[in-house]
């Protein structure tokens, strides 16, 4: 593998995905800030949050993969010393790496908002935490979904069916039984968020692994 071409591949990609990344930042960042206004502001800005960082993991994963696909643009980059292997990977490396800084940046911003903000809750650092790696969950398996699938239809149903997935999961992490025991000061991590973050990151791992695996094993890299 020719490094310089495949960094310079993941360079390119970055560029061409830098308006999603500076646009989820300034989303993320500025929802962050109307929470910090409290009320019915802060329910606004909760939102917003979380759509630009939901959001932000779709568009990156469908521009990353969907769109080159569409255009043909990799029959010109695999003209280049590289091999499809190696084109893949750049590919992969640049859409974590397009996703995962601003994802990591904003739940940084989010979960030091819980334990030093004005509303006396820490023990909901819990709730963000579980909330941040499902998304990012999620944005792998999305990920994954489009490396292994070639129409654009069934990446339709792919994103409609994580969409559905996220709102189930917003629904069951926010029943009572299980929101009460985490607004406290206290941060407890009760069965049910260690599950959670257990399957979480297990899920991560297999998408991940899933895309490696589809790559090694690919053929057609066109």
């Amino acid at each position: 593998m020719n490094r310089s071409v495949f960094w310079a591949l993941v360079r390119k990609d970055l560029y061409l995905l830098r308006g999603f990344i500076v646009a989820m930042l300034v989303v993320g960042v500025g929802s962050w800030l109307l929470m910090g206004q409290g009320g019915r502001a802060f329910a606004v800005g909760g939102l917003l949050f979380l759509t630009a960082n939901v959001a932000g993991g779709i568009f990156i994963a469908i521009y990353s993969l969907l769109t080159e696909r569409r255009e043909l643009a990799r029959l010109f980059a695999l003209s280049l010393p590289v091999s499809g292997k190696a084109y893949n990977l750049a590919k992969i490396v640049a859409a974590f790496a397009a996703f995962g800084i601003p994802w990591a940046l904003l739940t940084a911003m989010g979960l030091m908002g819980i334990l030093f903000g004005s509303g006396g809750q820490p023990g909901m650092l819990v709730y963000g935490v579980l909330i941040q790696v499902f998304i990012l969950a999620m944005f792998t398996v999305v990920l994954a979904s489009l490396f292994a699938i070639a129409t654009e239809a069934a990446s339709g149903v792919v994103i409609l069916g994580v969409n559905i997935g996220f709102s189930l999961f917003m629904m069951q992490i926010n029943q009572p039984q299980i929101l009460t025991p985490w607004k406290g000061t206290g941060i407890v991590w009760t069965p049910f968020a260690r599950n959670m973050l257990a399957g979480e990151i297990l899920v991560t791992l297999l998408a991940l692994g899933l895309i490696l695996l589809l790559n090694s094993r690919r053929r057609d890299h066109v």
